[in-house]
């Protein structure tokens, strides 16, 4: 029972390659057996009616090779896309970073002004109007001359 098994299943290697080699050729291949034709050939359309089985193997590589070049084209401009997506992200990274800092500077320039209006507040109660200009003059010029550095 072993050898007949292992015969039926060289027959059916050989037989496979006898088709392929066939069709390949352009031929239908005999069959034998009780196994139909029909289970083998398809229905011509107008594309395929008239060009041989190699022609037609050439037509459909053909059209694989151009869906493969769209595809590369395809994941070259997404791999782009990708790299800029990544470029954008830093860059706006960056930028929260340059607000983040600007923020801590106006804070602080807003609460020493605060503690220098204060300040003049207190001696323009004690000393008059006059006194508290000039130290105003004096006090908020080196605060203006920092911010705007």
């Amino acid at each position: 029972a072993v050898v007949s098994t292992q015969s039926t299943g060289n027959e059916a290697k050989i037989r496979k390659m006898q088709i392929t080699k066939a069709f390949e050729e352009g031929s239908k291949p005999a069959f034998r057996g009780g196994i139909s034709n029909r289970a083998y050939e398809a229905a011509e359309s107008e594309q395929t009616l008239g060009y041989s089985n190699s022609e037609l193997m050439q037509q459909h590589q053909s059209a694989f090779d151009e869906q493969e070049q769209g595809l590369s084209r395809i994941s070259g401009i997404v791999r782009r896309q990708k790299e800029i997506g990544l470029a954008m992200g830093d860059e706006l990274d960056e930028q929260n970073d340059l607000l983040g800092e600007i923020q801590e500077k106006t804070e602080a320039t807003g609460a020493q002004i605060n503690r220098q209006t204060r300040a003049i507040g207190h001696v323009s109660a004690r000393e008059g109007n006059l006194c508290g200009m000039i130290l105003s003059v004096c006090c908020f010029q080196p605060l203006y001359s920092g911010v705007f550095k």
